[in-house]
C-alpha cells in the first residue's frame, strides 16, 4: 500500500532526507506501507489542494498533507480535510500549547481536522562578537526597535563592505511576508481583523506604521532586499550580525553558524521595550478524498507523537508544539529556559477564521510588490496606504459574502 505525503520544504534540499530519518522506524514497523513524500512550496500546495476536489486533477492526490495551521479553518469548512475525531473518538489536544489548539478544529465545533507537527516563533538572534564592537550591553540596546535601528547604523560604520548588511533576510526570496511584519503591527497596537473578525483593519494607522517599521530595514540598507537568501554570504562569514527568524537560530539557514560563532537570542524588539512574537504551527491533516484514511491517520499519529515531533523539530531547527515537548526543549539549557519562556508567553497566533488563509495570501503578494517598489525607488507611504486599502476592501467584501 502506498501513502502519499505532501510536505512543505521545511529544511530546504534536506527535506526528504530528514523525513527518511524520521520515517525509518515507521517503515520498519509497517513493511506493508510505502510512503512517498512530495515536497511543495506553499503557493503550489495551496493551488493543488483546490485541484484535489476534481475527479482527475492530473496528479497523484495525497493521503496526508502538511499545512500552515491557519489553513485548517478554510479547508475543513470546504470538506477537504477528514474529521480526525471520527477516526479516533478519544483524540485530544490537551498536551498542545494553548494558542495552537484553536487552529486544529472545524470552526465553532470540537471536530479536530489537523494536528500540530512542529512550531515556529519569532525571535532576534545576534552574533555576540559583532555586537560587542558597538556596545557593552547588547541586550539593553536591542530591547527597543529604535535601539535595533541604532545598532544597525553603528554596525554599518564598523563593517564597511558593500555586501554586508546588519540584519540577514530570512526570506528565501529576499522579500518579506506578513508573518515577519505582524509582531511590529501588533506592537504598534494594530491588527489585521477587528475584534469580532467581521472587518479587516490592516489599513488603520497603527497597522501601517508597523509595516513601515519593517520597511525601514530595507530603505536604510540594514537588510538585503530581493536577493536570494545566502547569495551575499552568511552570518558565519561575517556578512551580517543579526537575524529575525521564526526558527531556533541562524543555523537553520547557515550550517556553519553554531560551530563558528557565538549566538544569543532575544525577544523581538518593541517600541517601548515590550515585545510580541508571532507563533504558528505546521499541522498534519488527512485528505477526505483519500481511500486510505485510517492508514494515513496511523502515519499522522506516529509523526506527531512527542519523540518523533521533538526529533524532527530539532532537525529543522524549529520547535515541538506539545507542552511536554517544548518543555523538554527549553529545559535543555538555562539560557533557553530564560529566553524562550518569555518569548512564547508573549507570542500571538493568527485569528481562527476561514477567511484568514486567503487574506494572508493576498497580503503577502502585496508586501512582495511593495518590496519591488522599493528596489525601483518607486515607494512612498501613500503607495503603501493605497495598496493596503485595496486589500482591506477586497477582504471586507469576502467577509460580507462568507464570513464564518
Amino acid at each position: 500500500m502506498k501513502l502519499i505525503l505532501w510536505t512543505l520544504p521545511n529544511s530546504g534540499l534536506k527535506t526528504v532526507s530528514h523525513l527518511d530519518v524520521i520515517l525509518k522506524k515507521f517503515r520498519r514497523s509497517n513493511p506493508d506501507i510505502t510512503i512517498k513524500p512530495v515536497v511543495l512550496i506553499d503557493k503550489t500546495l495551496w493551488q493543488r489542494l483546490f485541484l484535489c476536489a476534481k475527479e482527475d486533477p492530473g496528479f497523484e492526490t495525497p493521503d496526508l498533507v502538511e499545512i500552515p495551521h491557519h489553513w485548517t479553518a478554510l479547508f475543513s469548512k470546504l470538506g477537504m480535510l477528514a474529521d480526525l475525531t471520527k477516526l479516533s473518538p478519544g483524540l485530544s489536544l490537551k498536551n498542545y500549547i494553548d494558542p495552537l489548539k484553536t487552529h486544529c478544529y472545524l470552526p465553532e465545533t470540537k471536530k479536530i481536522h489537523s494536528i500540530p507537527w512542529w512550531m515556529s516563533v519569532t525571535a532576534l538572534h545576534y552574533r555576540v562578537d559583532h555586537l560587542k564592537k558597538i556596545t557593552k550591553n547588547p541586550e539593553e540596546l536591542l530591547k527597543t526597535w529604535d535601539g535595533l535601528l541604532h545598532a544597525c547604523a553603528k554596525l554599518k560604520k564598523v563593517f564597511r563592505s558593500s555586501d554586508y548588511f546588519p540584519i540577514a533576510n530570512s526570506s528565501l526570496r529576499g522579500s518579506m511576508n506578513l508573518r515577519e511584519v505582524l509582531p511590529l503591527i501588533w506592537e504598534r497596537g494594530g491588527d489585521i481583523f477587528n475584534k469580532d473578525l467581521t472587518k479587516a483593519v490592516i489599513r488603520n494607522k497603527r497597522s501601517l506604521r508597523g509595516i513601515e517599521d519593517f520597511l525601514t530595514l530595507f530603505r536604510k540598507g540594514y537588510m538585503p532586499l530581493m536577493r536570494e537568501r545566502g547569495s551575499l554570504g552568511t552570518m558565519s562569514e561575517g556578512k551580517s550580525s543579526m537575524i529575525l527568524t521564526r526558527r531556533q537560530s541562524q543555523a537553520a539557514f547557515d550550517r556553519d553558524a553554531q560551530s563558528q560563532m557565538s549566538l544569543k537570542t532575544l525577544p523581538i524588539p518593541g517600541r517601548k521595550g515590550s515585545s510580541v512574537s508571532f507563533m504558528t504551527s505546521y499541522n498534519l491533516a488527512v485528505l477526505n478524498y483519500s481511500s486510505k484514511k485510517r492508514q494515513a491517520f496511523r502515519l499522522l499519529r506516529w509523526l506527531c507523537r512527542q519523540s518523533a515531533s521533538v526529533k524532527y523539530s530539532n532537525m529543522i531547527k524549529a520547535f515541538p508544539p506539545s507542552i511536554d515537548g517544548f518543555e523538554e526543549f527549553i529545559f535543555s539549557s538555562h539560557e533557553r529556559m530564560q529566553t524562550y519562556s518569555e518569548i512564547v508567553a508573549n507570542a500571538r497566533c493568527l485569528p481562527t477564521t476561514a477567511v484568514c488563509a486567503t487574506y494572508i495570501g493576498i497580503l503577502d503578494e502585496v508586501l512582495a510588490s511593495i518590496c519591488r517598489d522599493i528596489v525601483i525607488k518607486g515607494y512612498s507611504s501613500g503607495l503603501l496606504s493605497s495598496k493596503i486599502e485595496k486589500v482591506q476592501k477586497e477582504i471586507d467584501h469576502i467577509l460580507s459574502l462568507y464570513g464564518d
